[in-house]
């Protein structure tokens, strides 16, 4: 018993810690004409230890642990944006950025994501690697 304990918990340490970009990870050859999109997680306590998935048009196309980000442009047009129990359909726009932060909440999931104004977007990505 104490063999599949400490399997278990190794198992769930070593899933939790790997992050970054997946091979899902969105391209656009020109990115004059496309949106730029900012996805934030912040640096709260709360998750420490996890990476969380990020989903763009339903594939998972990062993970993020606290305090980091990533930036990718897409096709102008309604996308949905999210982690894995909250996702948000938003429609961008050429030539515009958009910002998204990843904070904890009190909910069963523990996790939400939300658009954020370009100034408080800047100042996360100036606190976030």
């Amino acid at each position: 018993m104490k063999k599949l304990l400490v399997f278990v918990t190794l198992t769930l340490l070593l899933s939790a810690c790997s992050h970054g970009k997946t091979q899902h990870f969105p391209s656009t050859a020109d990115s004059a004409d496309a949106a730029e999109v900012f996805i934030i997680r912040n640096n709260n306590l709360f998750g420490w230890g996890l990476s969380l998935r990020v989903i763009f048009n339903d594939v998972v196309i990062a993970r993020l642990r606290r305090g980091e980000h990533i930036s990718f442009y897409v096709e102008p047009g309604f996308h949905t944006v999210g982690i894995s129990k909250s996702t948000l359909s938003v429609p961008f726009r050429s030539g515009h950025k958009y910002y998204f932060l990843i904070s904890a909440d009190y909910t069963q999931f523990g996790f939400e994501i939300d658009r954020i104004s370009a100034q408080k977007g800047e100042n996360w990505i100036a606190k976030t690697k």
